[in-house]
Parts: structure tokens; C-alpha cells; sequence
């Protein structure tokens, strides 16, 4: 076993520890009422680009009473000088960012991949039933501080950056704003939610046409993994995500954001984004302190773009 990768298993050991710890071992093939599904199976025919990266680990995290979080973890060859932690958006399985932490594996980064409660293949509330949920979207983000502050342990010498996408570009946007951790340098938005009408979608079936790229990818992932197709977003998580969207845009983040030295922040737009999104992305941007917007391909080159800023930000950090 490679040494530089013996500190990551340990880490993803621990926090299955941890989740072993907060509630009884289920029997074989079992999955309790919170736990996380951790054996999800490679679909047939997926490109090697997206499969797990070598030396993956599978992981639950429990914060208090909260249900397990899910999340995954790989090291690069060599002793990486930075970590990136990668939030899954609603909307996919962490498995479909594969390919993301592949390129900034290359790079050499140490990569996490994290599902907060009550979406994707984490742990489900009680009463949940068969659709995304939170009780709050502040959850989400507690799950977040406390997987960093337990697992990952940054340090000013392995700092962390934290992507979101989409849904979960509020998570990483609003910790921006609140962070006055030196070991978190820097937070990348990519094609964030901006306060639009949430649809509470449909049930995945085998047939459904997509269009998306990322939709492809978690489409193959679904496809052989029934634990991975929660879609339909309940009337609870809708509601908690626009309230998210309208505290990020709360008249007092500015004096929030200025109370301690702000990490930098990159907003970052697919070239293809509507036109219409360019105003409501500097708006936002404007109101963050270090935030910046720019302009990406798409996300299949996502990780030069993630990887550009972390050199930006750190130019010591190769």
C-alpha cells in the first residue's frame, strides 16, 4: 500500500467508526433507518473516466442526531498539498462527480466526496418516504462543518477547498460566509441554484430521456443502483432550499462576510448559461467578500477550472 495513502484510509476507517458507533450493526444486506448506502455498484458500459478513482473508500458520517451523511474519500500517488471537498448537488448521486475528483486527483489534490442527509445514497429522516428532504437546510451545512472539523482535519499546510454545484453551490457560498478557519482557503460555486422556482420532479424510471451531461452519468448510476434514485424533491426541501437561497441574499452578509478575513470565492457559469443568470450572478458575487465570476466549458472540464483557482489562491500549492 502506497504511504501517502495510508492516512486517507485511516480517515475513511474513522469515520465509518463513527458511524458504526452511533447505532447498531445491521445484518447482512441491511440498511437501518439513517445509515448511508456504501456498496453502490459500477453500471455496464460506463467509460473508465467515470468510475471510482483508485484506492476509493466509502464512508458514513453521523453529526448528532442527524441521519448519516454519505461520503467518499481517495489521495493522490503523491503526499497532496491541498484537499478539495466536493459537495453533491441534489440532483445526482456523489458517484456522478467521478470524473471531477479524477482530474483533480491527477492534479494532485486529496479528494472527499459528501452527500448531507436526506439526499442521494445518505440516510434518510424518518418518515422521509421516497423523496429528497431536510428538516432544514441548515442541516445540511452543520452535517458539512462537523464532517470537516471530525474527518478531514485541514491544516494552514493541507488546506481545504470546498466546490458546490448547483443545489449544494449554497452550501459552499454560505460557509464562505461564516468560515474564519484559515485551513478553508478557498469555495467554488459552479452553476449555482439562484432562487428560481424548484419542480418536484418525477420518479426515476429506466426510460427517462437526458439531456444534461452530469443527468447521462447519474442516469448509469441509477440504472444499477436503487438506493441511488431519490429525485422527486418534497415540498419541505423546496421550501428550505429557496429560504437558503434568500438568507445567502440577507441584507446582513455583507457585515457577516467583513467580521473576519474571507476566504476567496469563484462563481463560476457554463458558457452556455443563460443570459438572463449574468446580472443575478454579479449581484450575487458583489455581496461576498474575494468573489469573482467566471466562465467554464462545461462540467466535464471542471476540475482545470477548480484546479486553476486552487494555484491562483495558493500559488505554493501545486
Amino acid at each position: 500500500m502506497s504511504p501517502s495513502l495510508r492516512p486517507w484510509l485511516h480517515l475513511a476507517a474513522l469515520g465509518l467508526a463513527l458511524a458504526v458507533g452511533a447505532c447498531s450493526k445491521p445484518g447482512a444486506g441491511e440498511k437501518q433507518p439513517g445509515q448511508a448506502f456504501l456498496d453502490s455498484q459500477i453500471p455496464p458500459g460506463l467509460s473508465p473516466q467515470y468510475f471510482p478513482p483508485q484506492g476509493f473508500v466509502w464512508g458514513g458520517y453521523r453529526n448528532g442526531s442527524l441521519p448519516e451523511a454519505r461520503y467518499g474519500v481517495a489521495s493522490p500517488p503523491v503526499n497532496p498539498r491541498a484537499q478539495v471537498l466536493i459537495l453533491a448537488d441534489a440532483d445526482y448521486p456523489a458517484e456522478t462527480y467521478f470524473e471531477l475528483a479524477n482530474q483533480l486527483l491527477d492534479e494532485g489534490y486529496g479528494v472527499w466526496l459528501f452527500e448531507v442527509p436526506g439526499q442521494g445514497g445518505a440516510g434518510q429522516y424518518s418518515g422521509q418516504k421516497q423523496a429528497v428532504f431536510t428538516r432544514s437546510y441548515r442541516d445540511g451545512q452543520m452535517a458539512v462543518i462537523g464532517f470537516i472539523r471530525d474527518i478531514i482535519h485541514p491544516t494552514p499546510e493541507k488546506p481545504l477547498f470546498i466546490v458546490g454545484t448547483g443545489y449544494s453551490a449554497l452550501n459552499a457560498l454560505s460557509l464562505s460566509t461564516t468560515a474564519k478557519d484559515k485551513t478553508l482557503a478557498g469555495f467554488v460555486a459552479y452553476a449555482p441554484y439562484l432562487g428560481q422556482d424548484i419542480q418536484p420532479g418525477a420518479e426515476w424510471h429506466s426510460t427517462d430521456v437526458t439531456t444534461g451531461y452530469w443527468d447521462g452519468i447519474a442516469h448509469a448510476w441509477r440504472a444499477s443502483n436503487p438506493d441511488l434514485r431519490l429525485r422527486v424533491k418534497s415540498e419541505p426541501w423546496r421550501t428550505q432550499t429557496h429560504k437558503a437561497w434568500s438568507d445567502l441574499n440577507s441584507l446582513h452578509l455583507p457585515v457577516i462576510s467583513l467580521t473576519a478575513p474571507a476566504a476567496p470565492v469563484v462563481v463560476i457559469a457554463p458558457k452556455d448559461a443563460p443570459q438572463s443568470q449574468s446580472g443575478t450572478l454579479t449581484a450575487l458575487c458583489a455581496r461576498l467578500s474575494q468573489c469573482r465570476v467566471a466562465t467554464t466549458s462545461g462540467p466535464d472540464t471542471l476540475g482545470e477550472d477548480v484546479a486553476s483557482f486552487i494555484r491562483g489562491v495558493r500559488p505554493a500549492v501545486k
